[in-house]
């Protein structure tokens, strides 16, 4: 399959999912580069603030594998990545209003939205029904 086969819906899908993983992980990288302020900001000792990073970093990767897995199976006509891909979104959606609502996140939460609405279009459907799977 060459890139000319793949539609434009498609492409775009791939590329938002893919910009989602990597801000995810930037933003949890910048994080810990900025646990002093985490923990002014929140009054908890040391530890608690590396407990909570390492929690929030433990359940970013999560994400951020689900999304490169799914993202690659979906680019192989997959319809249930298609769908997985789909709730581990709102999934991922629920855990940051969880968490708390920052600019981070509110980029986060547009890529996503964004993706999804790319990853539901005719045409991605279209394409992917071209070539049932096995």
């Amino acid at each position: 399959m060459t890139d000319q086969d793949t539609p434009r819906p498609v492409r775009i899908a791939v590329g938002l999912w893919l910009a989602t993983a990597v801000f995810v992980v930037f933003t949890t990288a910048g994080l810990w580069f900025q646990r002093g302020e985490v923990q002014r900001l929140t009054n908890w000792s040391s530890g608690q603030v590396t407990s909570f990073l390492a929690t929030l970093s433990g359940v970013a990767l999560v994400f951020v594998a689900a999304y490169v897995l799914l993202t690659r199976l979906f680019l192989k006509r997959r319809n249930w990545a298609r769908i997985t891909l789909s709730f581990v979104a709102i999934a991922h959606m629920v855990w940051i209003l969880f968490v708390g609502i920052s600019a981070s996140n509110l980029v986060t939460l547009l890529l996503i939205c964004a993706a999804i609405v790319f990853t539901w279009q005719a045409r991605t459907a279209q394409w992917i029904a071209e070539v049932r799977e096995p």
